[in-house]
């Protein structure tokens, strides 16, 4: 028995002989003719076997089979030659090859001799292969590994020249290198390694890459992988991928986020999107970039792809929307993952009069009012200019100037004439930035009446007709000084009458200020309270759980509602046709106990399952690619896509033809159709509530959905998810009730029973539950009508804010006019008591200093 490597040449002819049982090979040639049987009629047959193991192995394959006469060659007779042609692929694989040669002798006894080679593989010409996950379809594919994410399973073979497994020996650890070109990469040392039990295959399991030097090899990646083994080495082309995103840095070179104003677009929006190592995300891996206060100018939508540089280049393409004063913010996910989020303040910026009129005479022209729009620090903007620049007028005095639009050049804008009412009073006008509404400025004006002078006008605090003066009341010179402080005083006490007279103008033009707010708040309120009414409880409940499933990002029911408010259909056949809903918003239920014990007994997947009326409505939900994936160019893949949102999980739907429906009565003369079940006790148990599938309520609209054979949602849908489910008050009325149960109970305090023997303990609250109505629903708005109207809501309340800060405004100013009247009036209440003195005897503090 020899030993050989594969692909030993094997000869070209082999010669056997029958030798005499006196015969010995120790003792003779090979081709002594004295020890060779010549029998012409005589044949001898061989056959090549090979047994691809061990000698034992018990699959051997007869690869050669030949007879022969014997034959002569050299002049020697009675040889028995077989020709082997080149073809003949022996010694290629690795085995025992076994050569049996047997005669027939002529008594019919039969003579055997076997010979035996043992091929090994040939270590000389050794070639590698590796695979990840031990799949070795993919003959020699090229390794993909990503940072972040470990690696399952490696898997290493090495093959002779012939396909000839190479075992491996004394192998216990490993060290893999990733290389490009010449540089390392990432190393990973000391990695443990297991073999399979014939020592043909290495495996290295579960181990992680990090490195920041990606950047290298970026765009393809293409690097070396080589894994050193004790007595080996191996190399294999391979591509190292970034991770995920995981960081986000933003180009603030130009501080932008101090000096965002409305209507602005952002030049210098450049987002560097790296991976938790600090390696650059590679190209095309999409984000979602969620903006408020701050829109898309290429309505492209929120799905934005990093570039070739690893960056997300949102120069040029972000405009600012929100008012002065507001905030934007920008957040990014990936899926369902925050990676960014930052938050702008909005320039703040003050519109204001700066030459207002104290008074205005009733009848006449307010002149070239100038108004001003500054920063904090009282700075002119001067970017305010331009014909999208405009000042507007807001009042019912003046209607000259309603509606009529001003222009702004360079921060500033004049307001050149407006006529004011006939009858005094005070006019009042809101100016206010066209395009940002919340520039504004309230402007309160005194319409004083137009005096006539006469005579009569006054009549003097003090008078003494000469007429009725005797010579003793004339006065001396040192009594001449008296008069005139007299005369100072009369001048003086009408000059503090006129000061608080205007005040008394001021305080009532505050009062009909706070009148006009007052009215306005009321307006206001009540718009409010309508628009309440109007959204009502009931839609509101629907609505909370329907943004509960557009939070689920990633589910096929956050799309179909993402779908539903943008009314993102197409014509013709698509996935959406026949679509009924999503299981939880098909119902209602009475109470929040109710309906969380629910959600928990159906579990979040069948809350979320999209149900529709026929297979072939599910079968236009998504198709398969020749290899079985996916198709996300089709169906709800494809509008998942378009949104932003790709659908990242498995999603049940459920078919109501498809459905074994309820076959008992129903009550159809009862609104809600509930189903004529029988009762679950002989007689009824404590705190027993009713049967699940009769406290689902439905709307007007969703009794009227029904398959095609005729059954309604409570025989089809509701039917299959809860049977013949009981309901308790407590867990002890459900554990009473226990020999009764047929497919499970819950209790509203959390006890769940799920069929024969089954309990599922714990605590859960689940975000999507069934909306929680007192009585049965009636049919629901349109929920794009509610969202418009909740929006115009969240309005009013702001204009409720702001009139509110007017009011609060308004009466500060008048309680300090009403004390600085109360002051000039204890000044004109002094100097009249002084008036009222004997001639003389006060007068001297108040006379008037010469000139």
């Amino acid at each position: 028995e020899k030993v050989i490597a594969a692909g030993y040449n094997h000869p070209r002819e082999i010669i056997a002989v029958i030798r005499p049982q006196n015969a010995t090979t120790c003792s003779t040639s090979l081709l002594d003719k004295r020890y060779i049987v010549k029998d012409d009629d005589l044949e001898m047959a061989m056959e090549i076997y090979h047994l691809p193991g061990s000698k034992d192995h018990p699959r051997a394959k007869l690869i050669y089979k030949k007879l022969k006469k014997p034959s002569s060659c050299n002049s020697i007779n009675g040889l028995y030659i077989f020709q082997l042609s080149e073809e003949t692929s022996m010694f290629t694989k690795s085995g025992v090859y076994s050569f049996i040669f047997s005669v027939r002798c002529r008594d019919s006894t039969v003579i055997k001799h076997e010979s035996r080679i043992t091929v090994r593989p040939n270590s000389n010409t050794r070639h590698w292969q590796l695979s990840c996950d031990a799949d070795w379809s993919a003959d020699n594919a090229v390794v993909d590994i990503r940072l972040g994410m470990p690696v399952r399973c490696l898997a290493a073979r090495s093959h002779d020249l012939y396909g000839n497994g190479i075992p491996f020996l004394d192998v216990h650890k490993a060290v893999i290198t990733i290389l490009g070109g010449d540089d390392i990469l990432a190393q990973v040392k000391d990695i443990k390694v297991d073999l399979s039990t014939d020592l043909l295959t290495l495996y290295i399991r579960d181990f992680l890459f990090k490195t920041n030097k990606l950047d290298r090899v970026r765009p393809n990646y293409e690097a070396m992988l080589k894994i050193s083994l004790s007595d080996s080495e191996l190399s294999h082309p391979c591509k190292v991928k970034p991770g995920l995103p995981s960081t986000i840095n933003m180009d603030m070179s130009l501080a932008w986020e101090k000096n965002l104003t409305p209507g602005e677009v952002i030049d210098d929006a450049l987002l560097e999107v790296l991976d938790h190592c600090g390696n650059h995300v590679e190209e095309g891996m999409e984000l979602i970039v969620n903006t408020v206060g701050l829109s898309f100018v290429d309505k492209c939508g929120p799905v934005r792809k990093v570039n070739s540089e690893g960056f997300v280049d949102l120069r040029g393409m972000l405009k600012v929307v929100s008012g002065f004063g507001s905030e934007a913010c920008l957040t990014i996910f990936h899926h369902k993952k925050k990676i960014f989020n930052r938050t702008f303040q909005i320039a703040i910026r003050n519109l204001k009069a700066v030459k207002v009129p104290e008074s205005c005479p009733a009848g006449t022209f307010l002149e070239n009012i100038i108004f001003e729009v500054s920063d904090c620090d009282g700075v002119i903007d001067e970017s305010i200019h331009g014909l999208q620049h405009t000042l507007s007028i807001r009042s019912n005095q003046l209607k000259d100037v309603q509606g009529a639009q001003y222009a702004f050049e360079h921060g500033r804008c004049v307001l050149p004439r407006a006529q004011v009412p006939n009858e005094p009073g005070t006019v009042s006008f809101v100016a206010y930035h066209t395009h940002f509404s919340d520039l504004e400025t309230i402007i309160q004006v005194p319409i004083l009446q137009v005096r006539v002078n006469s005579e009569n006008d006054f009549e003097p605090i003090c008078s003494y007709p000469t007429s009725s003066l005797s010579s003793q009341d004339l006065l001396s010179p040192s009594q001449l000084a008296s008069c005139q402080s007299v005369r100072y005083i009369e001048d003086a006490l009408r000059k503090v009458s006129d000061e608080i007279e205007s005040i008394d103008s001021n305080i009532r033009s505050e009062e009909e200020m706070i009148k006009f707010l007052d009215s306005q708040k009321k307006s206001v309120e009540n718009r409010i309270a309508s628009l309440k009414d109007e959204i009502g409880h009931r839609v509101g409940a629907k609505e909370i759980t329907r943004h509960k499933i557009e939070e689920n990002v990633g589910t096929a029911a956050a799309v179909l509602c993402n779908l539903s408010n943008h009314k993102a259909y197409e014509p013709g056949r698509s996935f959406k046709d026949e679509v009924v809903g999503i299981v939880a918003l098909l119902g209602t239920v009475a109470n929040r106990d109710l309906s969380r014990m629910l959600s928990v007994y159906l579990g979040e997947d069948n809350m979320l399952a999209v149900v529709c009326k026929t297979q072939d409505a599910a079968n236009y939900f998504e198709k398969y690619d020749t290899e079985g994936n996916v198709d996300i160019r089709f169906g709800i893949h494809q509008e998942a896509a378009k949104l932003g949102v790709p659908i990242s999980r498995r999603f049940p739907i459920i078919c109501l033809d498809e459905i074994r429906p309820y076959n008992g009565d129903v009550f159809w003369n009862i609104r809600q159709k509930k189903l004529n079940l029988p009762f679950p006790h002989s007689k009824t148990h404590k705190g027993f509530r009713g049967l699940a599938v009769n406290l689902i309520n439905l709307s007007a609209e969703n009794l009227e959905i029904i398959t095609s054979s005729g059954h309604g949602l409570r025989e089809t849908l509701f039917y299959r998810l809860f049977g013949e489910l009981q309901v308790y008050e407590t867990r002890n009325d459900m554990r009473q009730a226990m020999p009764h149960l047929r497919n499970g109970a819950i209790s509203l305090d959390g006890g769940i029973i799920k069929g024969d023997g089954m309990l599922l303990l714990g605590y859960s609250d689940p975000e999507i539950i069934f909306p929680v109505m007192p009585d049965a629903p009636d049919i629901l708005e349109d929920p794009e009508d509610v969202f418009t109207k909740v929006k115009k809501m969240n309005a009013e309340k702001s204009v409720l804010e702001t009139v509110e800060n007017k009011i609060r405004k308004a009466e500060e100013n008048r309680q300090k006019l009403v004390m600085k009247r109360n002051k000039k009036k204890r000044k004109f209440d002094e100097m009249a008591e002084v008036m009222s003195q004997p001639s003389g005897s006060q007068l001297d503090q108040y006379h008037p200093v010469s000139q």
